[in-house]
């Protein structure tokens, strides 16, 4: 676990987070755009270690990833709000879809009641790469979809093991004091407000349930060949599945594992499904 220093929580301007990205710095780039944490450079093992309970062999082999600078990353889930922010002022059209029984979707809004702080859903790759490019436009700043590595860097917050945090009881699969998984055990029935958990090491919060969130990422069986810089493993544009991090409120915990993979056609929208941004400094 790193120093509590990397917990700042101030929120600088986005040209003092720019000028220098202290870690742990918290900033916007204006007042509807996603708010964003400074992660430090660095290295560290990305993958599962064979003897993790629930490692699957897409989490393998392990190997060290380098970040040569800090960047940031979206402190929460992008939320409802914000996404609303961008359909008003682009006027886009947000497909509807998920014929699942009780799921459906209707441009970007869940079936279930959905609150302006609970994270942004239904939405797809393509139109997540949307609003990063809006969002580059409107700030004059790169922001990006984040990569699996990036994002798993972000998750572990310095942590080797299956999350950065202690099970509910020692002896118990069990996380609901620190992640919205498995349904309203934990006190969500369905997605809770972004925040309501407390934050790693890194200042981030939710990487461990609550909505799954798209990365960059093709898909991938293994770890073999992947990129050592933290950048996003694209090897064909036209990539019909990209992976997905995190786990969601109605799924097991051990989904939720820092190191944990899953995928899906790049089409697919749901009201588990969300995404967080990536901004270069």
């Amino acid at each position: 676990m790193l120093p509590a220093l990397y917990c700042v929580t101030t929120l600088l301007t986005a040209t003092q987070a720019t000028a220098a990205p202290v870690p742990g710095s918290v900033f916007k780039d204006c007042p509807e755009c996603p708010e964003m944490v400074v992660l430090p450079a660095g290295s560290f093992i990305m993958g599962t270690p064979e003897g993790e309970l629930g490692r699957q062999p897409d989490e393998g082999p392990q190997h060290k990833v380098t970040f040569a600078k800090p960047f940031a990353i979206s402190r929460f889930h992008v939320t409802a709000k914000e996404l609303n922010a961008y359909i008003k002022q682009t006027s886009v059209v947000i497909k509807s879809g998920d014929e699942r029984p009780g799921r459906w979707c209707e441009a970007s809004k869940p079936s279930y009641p959905q609150g302006p702080r609970q994270p942004a859903v239904c939405i797809d790759y393509h139109e997540v790469q949307a609003y990063t490019e809006w969002l580059s436009k409107k700030t004059g700043k790169r922001y990006r979809m984040v990569s699996e590595a990036e994002r798993e860097y972000a998750a572990r917050a310095g942590s080797t093991g299956p999350f950065p945090f202690p099970f509910d009881k020692e002896g118990e699969y069990q996380i609901n004091k620190h992640a919205n998984t498995y349904g309203p055990k934990d006190g969500y029935s369905y997605s809770s407000p972004v925040g309501s958990y407390p934050p790693n090491a890194f200042g981030v919060y939710d990487m461990h349930g609550n909505v799954y969130e798209w990365v960059a990422d093709c898909k991938h069986p293994d770890y073999v060949g992947a990129p050592t810089d933290g950048s996003a493993w694209i090897d064909d544009e036209n990539c019909e599945r990209a992976h997905m991090r995190g786990n969601d409120w109605g799924e097991s915990p051990i989904f939720s594992r820092s190191g944990n993979r899953n995928d899906r056609p790049k089409t697919i929208r749901g009201d588990f499904l969300g995404f967080r941004v990536v901004h270069d400094l």
